[in-house]
């Protein structure tokens, strides 16, 4: 309101026009940057990665279901099931894909998941030959 008084020849609607579309571009760029963290391999960093090797903290689950807007994982070396919000999945998992939680981010693991698939198909192909 400040403004609005030291600035007569200007209209009070221009004013307050023009704060209520910079707090919309305020806002939207803060939700922009909420969106950008979500979990995109794009968002897992070099360091981050190195670090979480040599601290042996990668952690690998298989997406065992959905469950409204659950997904159920499994680690795949102790078989604990936990729960996590489905927005915290990347798109495009299904059910049997392998994904990495790395610095507490989700990131489908492509090579992996296709690995555990060609050993369950050439296992299924070797029961019924």
């Amino acid at each position: 309101m400040l403004l609005i008084k030291k600035y007569k020849g200007i209209r009070k609607e221009y004013i307050l026009n023009l704060f209520e579309n910079l707090n919309d571009r305020i806002n939207k760029t803060l939700e922009k940057a909420k969106k950008e963290k979500s979990i995109k391999p794009s968002n897992i960093y070099e360091d981050e990665l190195n670090l979480a090797k040599k601290l042996d903290a990668i952690e690998e689950y298989t997406i065992e279901r959905f469950e409204e807007n659950i997904v159920v994982l499994e680690n795949r070396e102790n078989q604990k099931m936990i729960n996590v919000g489905r927005d915290k999945i990347p798109e495009g998992v299904k059910e049997g894909d392998i994904v990495r939680v790395i610095n507490g981010k989700i990131l489908k693991d492509e090579k992996k998941t296709e690995e555990v698939s060609e050993r369950i198909k050439n296992k299924m192909d070797d029961l019924w030959n």
